[in-house]
């Protein structure tokens, strides 16, 4: 007796009325704004990309999976935090004579949605912010890098994250109600079914056809437009932006592209001139002509390329290329290119070391076969010998720039070898070493070529400007 006497007085379980009026109206509020507040969050997003879009018209890509991941995130969000203001409509009311304790019962739950709608608004703010000083200093250069994206795949490797942000966010806009409701546990699973639901209806739902747009935007990429497909080789060298002073594209036909459109050599013999002239140069900074180079096109074309970049110009050509073993989309290296970086000296040697591709795709070092994985350490070995050397690359016939690019990156990589060991022997830093191994060793190359293009250097030169004189 004693005890339903105390249970009464302290009402464990209160019956709580709820206005019919403020449960529609605060259901119909909160539909509206759980499906604008889904859209302001895919809006977001999708803006946000489209501030990410490179020079090449690379841009954050999601997949179909993904898009339906962080869709159906959104959704969820939008609706438990809709829920959150649905549940503080419905308890909120006026203060009623002789309902003291339902009274507190009511407060207690709206000062607990009040607290958790408010917490969550300061942990959103609080993520924008950090997200945003992340990006801006891609976005300020206008030279976004994906480097958080193609180090951190968040649906594939952390998607339990999402949904226990989720689940979390769910329990606690129902934690009051434990105290209040006979069946709380029923509720709770109902509200979370219909609210799976309409994720899933929302999350195909999209006001703004962002998608579309960029497709459009990226079916400019000049890889794309030409048809480029770079080769993978086995070293790479990393080439930065403020090096790069042209950007040339090959396409599968040998067609010559500049700024998306096509040229012929005399067109880009007085735009090398012309970039020639301007003597922007600084005693530390190299600069280079990038060749993005289909890895089908014949070497007749690339040989034109070649003599017309060394002939009118002192700028040093890098070649763009995929590692042989990527650790990124294809789409990080056309925008953070990595390939190598071709010098040719004239000078007198002693020590020729002749590096022969046959026709079975073997390679031969001063006509000796060489395992791959050795074939860098060998050529490394033979530099040492005489440093006086020159390297005289002879290739197959038939031979197309793939296999000119993978015989170069062998012979760069064995250069590079003998730097690191001339550097110690010297104690030159590791700074000039990776900067300017140049200084420490030049990489004299010269290429055994079965034609010649004997008509392409009687193109006439562009006319002499005024400011020239």
């Amino acid at each position: 007796m004693a005890i339903t006497n105390f249970s009464k007085r302290i009402q464990i379980k209160p019956n709580i009325p709820i206005s019919k009026l403020r449960f529609w109206s605060g259901l119909v509020i909160s539909i509206f704004l759980s499906f604008f507040l889904y859209q302001f969050f895919i809006l977001g997003r999708d803006i946000f990309r489209s501030y990410t879009f490179t020079p090449n018209f690379n841009y954050l890509e999601f997949t179909e999976n993904e898009l339906l991941f962080y869709n159906l995130f959104y959704a969820f969000l939008a609706l438990i935090i809709a829920q959150t203001f649905f549940l503080k409509i419905i308890f909120d009311t006026n203060k009623k004579l002789w309902e003291k304790r339902i009274q507190f019962s009511r407060k207690k739950i709206v000062h607990n949605q009040n607290i958790w709608i408010w917490f969550f608004l300061f942990c959103f703010i609080k993520l924008a912010v950090f997200y945003g000083v992340m990006n801006m200093n891609s976005l300020y250069w206008r030279d976004y890098t994906f480097s958080i994206y193609e180090h951190l795949n968040f649906s594939e490797e952390y998607p339990y994250l999402f949904v226990l942000f989720i689940l979390v966010l769910f329990l606690q806009s129902w934690q009051s109600l434990g105290i209040i409701s006979r069946h709380y546990f029923k509720y709770m699973i109902l509200s979370f079914s219909i609210i799976s639901i309409v994720a899933f209806a929302f999350s195909k739902i999209n006001l703004v056809d962002f998608e579309s747009y960029f497709k459009k935007q990226h079916a400019e990429n000049p890889y794309i437009k030409g048809n480029i497909e770079l080769p993978n080789i086995p070293f790479t060298e990393v080439l930065y932006s403020r090096n790069k002073t042209l950007q040339l594209y090959v396409s599968k036909k040998g067609e010559l592209y500049f700024y998306g459109k096509k040229r012929n050599f005399s067109q880009l013999k007085e735009i090398v001139v012309a970039l020639n002239n301007e003597g922007f140069y600084f005693e530390n900074l190299n600069y280079f002509v990038q060749l993005n180079i289909d890895k089908n096109t014949s070497l007749k074309q690339l040989y034109k390329l070649q003599k017309v970049i060394t002939t009118y110009s002192d700028f040093k050509i890098a070649y763009n290329a995929y590692p042989e073993n990527p650790k990124f989309p294809k789409r990080y290296y056309q925008d953070n290119p990595e390939g190598i970086f071709e010098e040719r000296r004239v000078a007198s040697f002693e020590n020729e070391i002749m590096v022969q591709l046959t026709k079975e795709n073997d390679i031969l070092i001063n006509n000796s076969p060489v395992n791959c994985n050795e074939i860098a350490e060998n050529i490394a070995l033979h530099i040492l010998k005489n440093k006086q050397y020159t390297l005289v690359v002879k290739l197959k016939e038939d031979a197309v720039f793939s296999d000119y690019i993978n015989v170069l990156s062998y012979t760069r990589a064995g250069y590079l070898k003998a730097c690191k060991i001339v550097a110690r022997e010297k104690n030159v830093d590791d700074y000039t070493l990776y900067n300017n191994p140049e200084s420490i060793l030049p990489f004299n190359i010269i290429y055994n070529y079965a034609f010649e293009t004997d008509n392409l250097l009687k193109l006439p030169l562009p006319p002499k400007r005024p400011e020239d004189d």
